[in-house]
């Protein structure tokens, strides 16, 4: 399947380029600005059709592609093609590119309704994301903050993670390469999904809660 892609890129880079551009083995650059433009990690991406945008390059060579905009999920994104002339003379062409992504997202097996844990509810498969629509990323006691049907996409806003009560005692363990140093901290309000305490010291903190511990990993 990424074989396609890839071939499917090489036509796609030489429609983006204009008569004449010596493109070489740039195909893969194309792919590349494409995929690190995502936001799904993993994602793969197809280009499904290409428009003729403004500037020519003509007799040159395409040394940099640059995408603008995040590749959020399926659409129409420009896309810009930098090189040089053989006399030297810098080069620029965009293109609007339509673009098909692809990636490996939970989906439910089973309808499951808000509170319900999704341990052994959803399965893995390759899904077409649209833009606006993150898949979750499910950890260990991952619970549905919706009621769901079977075969949706769980979704990023569709799940949580039981966390910590603010103001609870909790033990907290600083991991910082081999060495671990545990505290007592207390929960304090944090983000959707993450468990944050404070340190004697007033330091705040924010890590993975495993086995009723805090685990903080320190650069």
């Amino acid at each position: 399947m990424m074989m396609r892609a890839a071939l499917f890129i090489s036509t796609v880079v030489a429609a983006l380029a204009a008569p004449g551009v010596a493109l070489g083995g740039d195909d893969a650059a194309v792919v590349s600005a494409l995929t690190a433009s995502s936001t799904i990690p993993e994602a793969r991406v197809v280009v499904s059709s290409v428009e003729r945008g403004h500037g020519t390059c003509a007799g040159a060579t395409v040394e940099r592609v640059e995408v603008p905009r995040p590749v959020d999920g399926s659409g129409r994104f420009a896309v810009k093609l930098i090189g040089s002339r053989a006399s030297g003379e810098p080069c620029e062409s965009w293109s609007w590119v339509r673009v098909r992504l692809f990636a490996d997202v939970p989906v439910v097996t089973r309808a499951v309704r808000g509170g319900d844990s999704l341990a052994g509810a959803f399965k893995t498969e390759e899904r077409e994301i649209q833009p606006g629509h993150v898949p979750a990323s499910v950890g260990a006691g991952a619970i549905a903050d919706r009621s769901l049907g079977a075969g949706q996409m769980l979704e990023a806003d569709a799940v949580k993670v039981p966390g910590l009560r603010a103001g609870e005692t909790v033990r907290v363990v600083l991991v910082s390469g081999g060495l671990a140093v545990e505290q007592i901290g207390r929960a304090v309000p944090c983000g959707r999904n993450h468990n944050c305490a404070v340190l004697p010291s007033g330091k705040h903190v924010d890590g993975a809660l495993v086995e009723g511990r805090l685990m903080v990993q320190i650069p």
